[in-house]
């Protein structure tokens, strides 16, 4: 998912860079009324963090200029909320641009959103609907690990082949760049998603099982 440093330039890089800023801006505050709301469940925030730090770090090349990779942020979306799980996505990148050279930062903007809006905030809205549809929360979870995961890679194919399709000697139309990166990722992420979609639904089960009250005071289930 992490596109590297120098694809994405000008005025796209402004403008990705812009929304990414937006988007940290309201994680940031949303994280602030969190930790002051429930002070005994700030080490949650910690944690959700180093989730999604560590497992968005284990690159597995799938295209030139990008890698393919599990997202941990729908399990942190579920928990902690859509804009907190893009706030601690956003830290998470800034941490591995500056420390790994994972992504960019120039390109910080545009793997926020990916990986942040594809991933913790489709996550949390395919949990929400499978839970009203009365689902139990291990396949709801479940649901949401593989949907987040998918349309990560969804909007990472879209930003990584517009900004190829108007480069200065574009090989593809963006429709061919599309069909190139998603065949690309097709081998390598179809495994990840189903492994996502795995860990996220037994981890939602365990917790449910082994303390529920904690799924209750963060409102990811009812009392």
């Amino acid at each position: 998912m992490h596109i590297t440093e120098g694809i994405i330039r000008g005025t796209e890089a402004i403008a990705y860079t812009a929304a990414g800023v937006a988007l940290m801006a309201a994680g940031a505050a949303r994280m602030k009324a969190f930790a002051d709301k429930r002070p005994e469940h700030k080490p949650l925030l910690g944690m959700g963090g180093a989730f999604i730090f560590f497992v968005s770090l284990i690159p597995i090349p799938a295209f030139t200029g990008t890698c393919s990779h599990p997202c941990g942020s729908p399990l942190a979306g579920i928990l902690l909320g859509p804009v907190v799980g893009i706030g601690l996505t956003g830290l998470s990148l800034l941490l591995q641009a500056a420390f790994f050279a994972h992504g960019g930062f120039s390109t910080w903007g545009a793997n926020l959103i990916t990986l942040g809006i594809g991933g913790a905030f489709f996550g949390w809205l395919t949990y929400r609907i499978l839970r009203a549809v009365g689902l139990p929360i291990w396949a709801a979870a479940g649901g949401a690990g593989l949907v987040g995961d998918v349309m990560t890679y969804v909007l990472a194919g879209l930003s990584l082949g517009y900004v190829l399709s108007i480069s200065p000697n574009p090989q593809y139309s963006l429709s061919g760049y599309l069909v190139a990166i998603y065949s690309a990722y097709l081998p390598t992420q179809g495994p990840i998603a189903i492994g996502e979609m795995v860990v996220t639904g037994l981890a939602l089960h365990y917790i449910y099982k082994q303390r529920p009250e904690v799924l209750q005071t963060l409102g990811v289930i009812r009392s």
